[in-house]
This record gives C-alpha cells, structure tokens and sequence, in this order.
C-alpha cells in the first residue's frame, strides 16, 4: 500500500497500464460468450454483446489507452489528472458491468458518455495547455471518438425512439468501424513508418505555432476521415456493396501510401510483417463482404479480426516494449511475434468459414474463440518475459 500513490501517478502517467489488461479482460469474455451459449451457460444469444466486448471493451479500452498515453506527450502537456483515470476507468467498467447484465441500450449510454469524457480530456489538454502542435493527423481521432460517442448515446435512445433503417444503419457503422478506423487512420502516417525504420511525413519540429506543411498534411487527413464516413453512409442510404469497396480501397491506398515500407517487400521483423497482414485483411474483409452479402458478418470479421484486433495487438506491442525500455525489441527479428500474426489470421479465417458451412457453425465459433484466448494469453505470456528481464538487468 505504501506504493499505491506512486502507482497511481504512474497510471495517470501512462493510462495505457490500465486500459491495454482491461481491453484484453474484454475481449477474453466477449469471445467466450460463444462456448457459453453452446454449454447453456447463457440464456440469450450474445451476438449484440459479443460485438461491443470486442470494439467497445477491447477496441475501446486499447485505443484510450494509447491517446491517454500518447496525447498528452504529444502536445507537450501534463498528464491525465488522478481523478480524469478514475472516471475514464469507472465509465469504460460501467459500461461493461452493463453488458454483463445484457443491459444494451445502458451500456450504449455508457460507452457514449464515455468517449465523449476521453475526447474531453484531450480537447482541454489541446485548447489550454499545449505546448506542441500534435501531428497533423491526429484530429481524426478526436473525430472517431465525437462520432462512436454520439452514435453510442443515439443507439441507446432506440427503445424510445424510431430511427429509419438507414440511420440505424449509419449509426452502427460509425459506433463500431468508426471508432476503430479513424482513430487509426489519425496515427498510422504517424506512428507506423517506424515499424519499417522509416521517416514519418507527419512529425515535424515541437512549436507552438503551425509549422510549414502542417497545414496540407491535416487537410489530406481530414479528407480521408470525411471520405470514410462518407462510405458509411453510402453503405446506409445509397448502395451497401459501394460503400464497402470504397471502404476497402480508401483505407487500402491511404495506409499504402502515408506509411513508407507497408505495401514493399522489403525485409523486416514480426510486427513489420504483422501490419502487411492487417493491411490485406483488413481491405479484404470489406470487399468479400461487399460481393458475398448474405454472408456478410463472416466476411466482415476478417476486417474486424486480422485487420482491427491485429493491429490494435501490433500497436500495443510496440507501446508496451518501449515504455518497458526494451528498444532493443523493437529493431530485432520479434519472430515470437510471427506466432502472434499467423495465428490471429488464422482466427480470422475459422471464424470467416462458420457462415460457409453451417453445420460446423457452433464448433467453429468456439475454436475461433478459444484460439483467440490463446493467441492473447501467448502474447501477454511473452512481454510479462521481456519485461521481467528487462528489470533483470536493470538490477
């Protein structure tokens, strides 16, 4: 206990100590709803549960934990407050003890407010005490988390309110690929070029004031962020099948060009090779679900699987290696991590057959799930290692 103050400064510090466990927690019990179902230990059928333990609590959580992390430093501001990790905390767990009572319009609320509460964070960070300019980029992401959270209170009012189906529809879109996408799209030009070693078009020199070209990048990003929810709601009032390849072939060729080193093949380690594989999956899930409709939530989960959750896991690794001070790790082959993409794809894939053949749908989704548990508890098992020899030779 006598450390718990010390421990706390370190949260606040860095949120990511808190949010990154609680996301994996998440996603640990959104999959194993699954087996629960076919083992009856469940009364309902928890595809609408499952959907926001995985992009809510794991998605969610991993994302605040990053911009919690990151932002501040990026701006040149001081950290989160004590009680600012509190709320933030204590929302994101609300939201999730609501899920477990399958309340979902509450737990909806929650999230909303939630995201909104981290978005405020970040704004007053921006407006009242930066010292920096943060990347050009990175308004995106205030943009996916103001989007998810208005979309998450306005799904919550469904049950007293009559929304059309297109809104519904859009609405959807924004709370589930929203909230993912255009977060990572605002860092991607950023942070992911130094996965292949690469310079980033989108750092430039601390100042207070715009430096040159800052302008024209944000404008590029702003476009595409625009652009994306513009597919969203082409998918919800105009053409389902257009907005998803646009979807695909935005995010395919903005990814291509602003992160030098990702469509090449040039040699690299197992986080380089893990981001190719997000690359291909990602933009492969829209366009098999564009062109095979009625099975679209199995094609769909490539996205979500090996496109979203890889990369969340690839980001995560790289955030938790160098704030342990392994920097070394980071320009090594990582060919552990080679496991950890290979088997995520290969997760993406079972669960991408349920819908093909129906009669091996329950087993799949519970090996989906399980090899999902697995893969995390491999990969939390390896930088517990890293780590702990790190503070070895430390001492």
């Amino acid at each position: 206990m006598k450390n718990s103050p010390a421990k706390i400064e370190q949260w606040a510090d860095e949120p990511f100590r808190v949010f990154f466990p609680l996301g994996v927690l998440a996603s640990i019990f959104g999959v194993l709803l699954w087996p629960a179902l076919s083992l009856e230990w469940i009364a309902y059928y928890p595809l609408e549960a499952h959907a926001r333990w995985m992009v809510l609590g794991f998605g969610g959580c991993f994302i605040t934990g990053f911009l919690g992390t990151a932002g501040p430093r990026l701006l040149g501001s001081p950290p989160w407050r004590h009680w600012e990790l509190f709320v933030h905390f204590f929302m994101a767990l609300g939201m999730m003890t609501f899920l477990v009572l399958f309340r979902i319009s509450a737990a909806d609320l929650m999230a909303g407010l939630w995201l909104l509460g981290v978005l405020a964070s970040l704004l007053y960070r921006f407006f009242r005490e930066r010292k920096d300019i943060p990347p050009p980029g990175m308004p995106m992401a205030a943009l996916g988390l103001l989007s998810a959270g208005l979309a998450g209170i306005a799904l919550s009012l469904i049950p007293v309110s009559n929304l059309s189906l297109q809104l519904f529809t859009f609405l959807r879109l924004l709370y589930f690929q929203g909230l993912i996408w255009l977060p990572v799209l605002a860092v991607a030009p950023f942070l992911l070029p130094r996965f292949f070693g690469k310079r980033s078009s989108h750092d430039f020199e601390d100042s207070v004031t715009l430096p040159a070209g800052w302008t024209r990048q944000f404008a590029g990003s702003l476009a595409v962020g625009i652009l994306l929810i513009a597919t969203f709601a082409c998918e919800a009032w105009l053409a389902p099948r257009l907005g998803m390849v646009l979807r695909g072939t935005l995010v395919m060729l903005y990814l291509a060009v602003s992160v030098p080193g990702l469509a090449g093949v040039t040699r690299t380690n197992g986080l380089g090779l893990a981001l190719r594989c997000v690359l291909l999956c990602s933009a492969g899930g829209w366009l098999l679900a564009a062109f095979f409709p009625l099975l679209r939530t199995g094609m769909i989960h490539l996205m979500f699987i090996g496109g979203a959750g890889l990369l969340i896991i690839t980001v995560a690794t790289r955030v938790i290696l160098g704030h342990a001070g392994r920097h070394d790790q980071l320009t090594s082959p990582l060919k552990w991590f080679h496991a950890v993409w290979a088997l995520i794809a290969f997760a993406a894939a079972t669960r991408l057959t349920v819908d093909f053949i129906p009669k091996v749908r329950v087993s799949h989704l519970n090996y989906a799930a399980i090899l999902w548990v697995a893969v995390l508890l491999f990969w939390l098992w390896k930088l517990r290692r890293k780590n702990d020899s790190s503070q070895s030779s430390k001492a």
